[in-house]
């Protein structure tokens, strides 16, 4: 139908759709359309789309502003489609991009790879120049170095520069200078400037940002002019906006200069809309869900804006794994992957449970019934056949859907379960709807958020076929379809704002900052961003936010909190203080008056509206339809059988019209499924808004149905959600650097007995099985008729806990109905314990700190404060470490909630059935690896690096027999009047970790798991000392062990092991005193290469097994006495072999400190290699020297002002014999 007015045009590139929407600025009607995207020349989806659009709307000369979302660019970084790239960064940090954060992103899959850095080490140059962390210009930069580099790249065919200097987030000016010369004497080239990225410290994250941005730029700036082009020759006159990641909206020229800035618009937009239509349905606290062909994800909105973060990650190796991307400083609208999209792939796991995604169809070939060639049934075929769709009228009919192809598919696969094709189908309908909910739960609690407080608002073609079934898991009791739900991010895009973020690093103390010059920077920050959007678009209204990204001063975490207010103030810092405070308390329940503010990061936050306030989108006139003629059969959760419901058309439905479920809404881009347990009303724009009605729910499946592979996949990934979601809150809450950035802590749910069932996915190798033996060790220590609801228990014995005293274990006894039936537990590394600073140096576990015996911390529902007392008065940090215990009995107690629900919900009497059928089935899939090998002893030792003058030996003998392994120490040296023995909750995790990662790595981690494998060492050996043996650097034996383990292994599965690593990890410890005279304590890590394997190199720089990230070397020199003048790769330490061990690292510290400071370092393999297998050659031993001199590591050091420090950390073995 044919309209006139003023239109502003959506239009937003997916991965298989191109979504166009009109929306008329007088009147609020939409016209929409949806054609497929063409993927090599995207442009040309936009002119089909435009071919049928632009004759609804009285053609082109009736659009007054076009807003444009893309994914070419997110696309062009994951395929490597960009231009040539060169990066000049500070002399000593051209490795920047490789070194990484050198955190595994999968702890149990060996062969992993990291994405390429998308700048070519032969292109990546160095240049002198220095400015301190303070800003300080230490070394001038070189300018005819630099000239001479960029001529050199430009000779190697490079067409676009990043420069990413050390500190540039403090001071620029170096940078801006190279930008200029660059401009002057290489004009043909672009450049980018990491701190026009971002002003943030972080080098290799702030070094990324610049490289993709600089990668894309001639892409953008060409695909830009050309999409112009096609909108002129349509006779669409009207200005071009792109669509930022932030939910914004800006200029041709700023999205030409900063293109990084538009990787995520078109999810952002979606989010936007819900935000903006949500709000005017009078709800501004919403769930966005977006849901499509390939991806499916959630946003949250409060106070009717949406949730914003300031980085991201690009081109991910693995779509749902965080850290296995390229990290983009950027704002962006949050949005969290908790699904794959219809195009979830189905299939049969290694445990015989049924199991959707993460793999997907994607668009091409996608899934069965899109007749592309796609093999596997995914989520799209099982709702097809379910009902829920029309095959007919899928997608406007832009597809010709082959329903036949997806039942055969789906009866293959339910004959691999024994039941039928619409059993199997209903079953990927529930799983994928329960993992989604969970997925979502998780990314809740990890903003703190209970998803009962928000309204479901669903877009996408797929969300209106999930949306009731998830919120309804989510206990979310009212859902939103908007009119043309399928091209919501579309509409979102009709509806941006102009909207600018700008930021600058501060890294001061509060107090130490003059309000004056915090006046004059946000200022300065807000009349650029002010610019940027008056050439945007013409408004007198811009509307500003303060932000401040602050923390307590040794704090891990940073809060951003909105300080607009404060300059209002006449004590300005006093009131950001004060609402830091405030947010702090509202966040983790409690604030420090007494402990100094740190301002880390200010934010400017700018935005300007483009459409007026009163203007309700809506469709286009109704045409009205007759809609009681029509039904068809579908087959919902619950149902044994196809039930007949009434199918209406979303564009005949009328204002107030009533509907009750079951029944199905179809409109052209999607099919909204409404449940028996819903009242749906239409309001005035056309939104549905859904009611779900709570009812009391039947049993879901009696105890005798838990093995049921679908069921039991169900009700297992609610106990692991359970589990992750207490993890989640545990590392939101956490003071510790060490739980926050390295994941140093675990949550476990274990039956009565104290079988785990689940184990936080997030948890490091060390936790494997220890806690859950910390757990045993408290029921053998108080029983169970000694244990009431409102006990919390406590340890951190070395020998009963995880292995040394940091490590506080808390766990709380989990009743229902008065019956003991499980335990919830958590395990964190404290940020003190006591005693000495961290060294090998203790003689005995008494010099290490305090020891906590196993006691009730809270005695039914009482605190021991008599204990509190003590742990206050014998830690440096007591705030903080309260603060995290408090964190971790918060964790107790939501594990306690979740079992209860799943055990109400679902009627069981206890966990024990349940235990039983997921450790049964994770045994058995054990035990079958392990008999998949030949009988047989295997023996292998290693010798480490040991004492100054006692070298220590560690031996180990594996025995498979059967389905069964036994691993004995016997042999290995005696425990040592030093820290670094290993106790044997520590040295039976690294064994079973080694095990599981060779031979069973994506089985998850319970009891089932562990049966099959018995370790045994001998009492008083290093790999078992006995009390009072220190044993606080115990991983500078027991990192030995993994490797240790697969030198036994290759002899017998030669393909599925590493060869010898450069563990352990290095470490740090560092106290002096900084240039104000104030005394500072802090440790970093470092590490050494991977060993190789049969199918790869080793990676490079990597920690393991122990998984701690480093920290980058402007936050060290931020927080430290210390300068880094070099960190880079360690070239050629990897050993020799058909495939190459992986390169440490060299790193030169100064120490600036004003005093004397002390040194203590946790070091290894500086005397013995890591080993090659199968004719590999070892990697390069490590080295440690304090001002040209060799030092012993396992003492401490005192050094002068000015000292330097080199590491050098020691390479990966080689596999193989080099032909």
């Amino acid at each position: 139908m044919k309209t006139t007015g003023s239109y502003t045009l959506g239009i937003d590139i997916g991965g298989t759709f191109t979504d166009l929407v009109a929306l008329n600025l007088s009147t609020g009607l939409c016209e929409t359309e949806k054609v497929l995207t063409t993927p090599e020349s995207p442009q040309m989806g936009v002119k089909n789309g435009l071919i049928k659009l632009l004759p609804r709307i009285g053609g082109g000369d009736s659009i007054s502003r076009v807003v444009h979302a893309t994914t070419l660019f997110s696309n062009s970084v994951i395929e490597r489609k960009g231009s040539k790239t060169g990066l000049v960064t500070s002399n000593g940090f051209k490795d920047t991009l490789e070194l990484r954060r050198e955190r595994k992103y999968d702890i149990y899959d060996l062969f992993l790879t990291f994405p390429q850095p998308l700048v070519s080490q032969d292109l990546r140059c160095e240049v002198e120049e220095r400015i301190a962390s303070t800003g300080k210009i230490i070394t001038k930069l070189d300018e005819a170095s630099l000239i001479q580099t960029i001529s050199k790249l430009k000779k190697q065919g490079v067409t676009s520069i990043a420069i990413s200097f050390i500190n540039a987030h403090i001071n620029p000016i170096h940078e801006q200078l190279a930008g200029q010369l660059i401009s002057s004497y290489f004009p043909e080239l672009a450049t980018t400037l990491s701190s026009d990225i971002s002003r943030e410290p972080g080098e290799f994250e702030r070094t990324s940002s610049a490289v993709i941005n600089a990668f894309i730029k001639p892409l953008a700036s060409e695909y830009i002019d050309q999409l112009h082009n096609v909108l002129q020759n349509s006779n669409i006159q009207a200005s071009l906006m792109l669509m930022l990641s932030n939910g914004g909206l800006t200029h041709l020229q700023e999205a030409k200069r900063v293109p990084v800035q538009l990787l995520e618009s078109g999810p952002a937009a979606g989010a936007l809309s819900a935000a903006l239509i949500g709000g005017k349905a009078g709800e501004n606290r919403l769930l966005a869900f977006d849901m499509g062909g390939t991806t499916a994800k959630l946003a949250i909105v409060d106070d009717g804006d949406p949730e914003v973060t300031f980085s991201f990650e690009a081109a991910r190796e693995r779509r749902f794994a965080p850290g296995s991307g390229l990290p983009v400083c950027i704002t962006t609208v949050e949005l969290v992957e908790i699904g794959a999209g219809g195009g979830s792939i189905a299939r049969k796991d290694s445990l015989g449970l049924l199991k959707t995604g993460p793999e997907s169809a994607g668009s091409v070939p996608g899934p069965v019934c899109y007749d592309r060639g796609g093999a596997d049934p995914t989520v799209t075929d099982a709702d097809l056949l379910l009902g829920y769709i029309d095959a007919s009228g899928f997608s406007e009919g832009s597809l010709d859907i082959n329903s036949a192809k997806s039942a055969v598919a789906l009866e293959k696969l339910g004959n691999q379960f024994e039941i039928s094709s619409s059993e199997i189908a209903l079953g990927i309908h529930e799983v994928v709807c329960e993992n989604m909910a969970m997925a979502a739960q998780v990314h809740l609690a990890k903003k703190g958020r209970d998803p009962r407080d928000y309204t479901l608002y669903a877009t996408g073609g797929a969300a209106p076929v999930h949306a009731c079934a998830i919120a309804d898991r989510l206990g979310i009791r009212r859902v939103i379809i908007p009119p043309a739900a399928g091209v919501g991010s579309a509409l979102g895009l009709t509806l941006a704002p102009a909207r600018v973020d700008r930021s600058i690093s501060i890294g001061k103390v509060l107090s130490d900052i003059k309000p004056l010059e915090l006046e004059n920077l946000f200022s300065e920050l807000e009349d650029e961003a002010d610019s940027v959007i008056l050439e945007s678009i013409k408004t007198s209204n811009i509307s500003k936010r303060r932000l401040a990204e602050l923390r307590y001063s040794g704090q891990g975490a940073v809060l951003v909190v909105d300080i607009t207010k404060a300059f209002s103030s006449d004590v300005p810092l006093q009131a950001i203080n004060d609402a830091f405070n405030e947010a702090h308390q509202k966040a983790y329940g409690r604030y420090f008056n007494a402990t100094a503010v740190e301002f880390i990061t200010a934010r400017v936050e700018a935005q300007a509206a483009t459409i007026i306030d009163e203007l309700q989108p809506k469709l286009s006139t109704p045409i009205k339809a007759d809609v009681s003629n029509k039904d068809r059969e579908i087959l919902l959760p619950g149902n044994r059988s196809f039930k007949k419901v009434n199918v209406l058309q979303r564009n005949a439905l009328n204002h107030g019209q009533k509907i009750i479920g079951p029944a199905l809404i179809e409109e052209g881009q999607s099919t909204t499924v409404l449940p028996e347990n819903t009242n749906i009303e239409v309001d005035p724009v056309g939104n549905l808004i859904i009611e779900i009605i709570d009812i009391e729910k039947e049993n879901k499946f009696s105890s005798t149905q838990i093995d049921n592979p679908i069921h039991l996949e169900i009700l297992w990934n609610k106990v692991i959600a359970a589990a992750d979601e207490a993890a989640a809150s545990l590392l939101r809450s956490s003071f510790s650097t060490v739980v926050r950035e390295s994941y140093d802590f675990s949550c476990v749910i274990t039956d009565a007995n104290g079988n785990s069932l689940a184990q936080a996915s997030d948890s490091i190798p060390s936790f494997i099985g220890t806690l859950p033996d910390t757990v045993k060790h408290f029921i053998n220590h108080f029983s169970s008729e000694n244990l009431s609801p409102g006990d919390v228990l406590i340890t951190n014995d070395p020998y009963f806990g995880t292995g040394h005293l940091p490590d506080i274990s808390v766990c709380k006894p989990l009743f229902n109905g008065g019956k003991l039936i499980g335990f919830s537990a958590s395990t964190a590394h404290a940020p003190d314990i006591g005693g000495k600073i961290r060294s090998p140096e203790p003689r005995e576990v008494y010099e290490e700190g305090l020891q906590i015996p196993m006691l009730k911390l809270i005695n039914n529902g009482t605190v021991n404060e008599t204990l509190m007392t003590i742990l206050r008065k014998n830690v440096r940090v007591a705030d903080q470490v309260e603060g995290d215990l408090e964190a971790q009995i918060s964790a107790l107690g939501i594990m306690e909630k979740r079992i209860n629900d799943i055990l109400n919900d679902y009627q069981l009497r206890d966990l024990s059935e349940l235990s039983k059928a997921v450790c049964r089935r994770t045994e058995l899939a054990t035990r079958q690896e392990i008999n998949n090998l030949p009988d047989g002893i295997y023996k292998a030792s290693v010798a480490t690096d040991g004492l100054s003058e006692q070298p220590i030996e560690i031996m180990v003998e594996i025995t498979i027999k059967e389905d069964t392994v036994t691993v004995d120490f016997s042999g290995s040296s005696q425990q040592v009047a030093k820290a670094i023995n290993c106790p044997l909750c520590y040295t039976r995790a690294m064994t079973s970790y080694a095990i599981k990662s060779a031979l069973a790595p994506e089985l998850p981690n319970n009891d089932g798991a562990l049966r099959a494998i018995t370790v045994v060492a001998p009492e008083g050996s290093i790999v078992n000392p006995q009390h009072p043996a220190s044993v606080g650097s115990r991983v500078l034996t027991g990192h030995y062990i993994p490797a240790l383990i697969m030198d036994a292994l290759s002899k017998v599965a030669p393909k599925r092991v590493l060869a010898g690593a450069g563990s352990p990890i290095w470490c740090v410890n560092i106290s002096g005193t900084n240039e104000k005279g104030i005394p500072i304590t802090g440790l970093f890590f470092f590490n050494g290469g991977m060993g190789a394997s049969a199918q790869a190199d080793g990676l490079s720089c990597v920690s393991w097994p122990s998984n701690i990230s480093s920290t980058s070397a402007e936050e060290i020199e931020n927080r430290l006495p210390v300068r880094i003048l070099k960190r880079a790769l360690r070239k050629n330490s990897g050993g020799v072999g058909k495939h190459n061990g992986g390169d440490g690292q060299i790193v030169e510290l100064e120490y600036t400190g004003v005093t004397d400071g002390v040194l203590a370092f946790l070091a290894d393999r500086i005397k013995t290699p890591a080993k090659g297998l199968s004719g590999g050659g070892d990697g390069a031993m490590g080295i440690l020297k304090i001002n040209g001199q060799v030092i012993d590591p396992k003492m401490q050091h005192i050094i002068p002002p000015g000292s330097l420090i080199t590491l050098a950390t020691p390479g990966g073995g080689g596999y193989g014999t080099r032909l």
